[in-house]
């Protein structure tokens, strides 16, 4: 066999192959194979939430320290202490009230209601230990 007639066999073994494997992905495993890569990368992706008190990302599993106060699945009022970055107190992070915007002091806390949205807890601050005491000592 000379080498025109070698180099003819590989090409038609590789086309072959080629035409061979797009019959088969038109079958569905085209589309086997971008669902399970999109399904393989959404799983990838990590959805971070900032701290309502510092701003820093907290990774999944990751929590912002808080009491509770009334019955699960309820409207309910909380205190926000502040995430394992923010709390306890500490120079690297600033605990920031978001209402007011001033320095929280290192025993102070936020006012929030609590409740269930879309079978996930949501929480709107009402403000800080600043904030809110300021305002009922001048309504006083």
């Amino acid at each position: 066999m000379d080498t025109e007639s070698l180099v003819l066999v590989v090409l038609a073994v590789v086309t072959g192959l080629l035409l061979f494997t797009l019959f088969r992905m038109r079958r569905g495993g085209y589309t086997f194979l971008s669902d399970h890569m999109a399904t393989k990368t959404r799983n990838a992706l990590e959805v971070l939430k900032p701290c309502p008190i510092c701003h820093t990302m907290l990774k999944r599993g990751e929590t912002v320290h808080s009491i509770v106060f009334g019955k699960k699945n309820e409207d309910t009022i909380a205190h926000l202490f502040g995430c394992p970055y923010c709390y306890p107190d500490n120079r690297k992070h600033a605990r920031i009230c978001p209402v007011c915007h001033k320095t929280l002091p290192a025993e102070g806390y936020l006012f929030a209601r609590m409740f269930e949205k879309k079978g996930k807890r949501h929480v709107h601050v009402l403000g800080c230990t600043v904030c809110r005491m300021a305002g009922r000592n001048a309504v006083k």
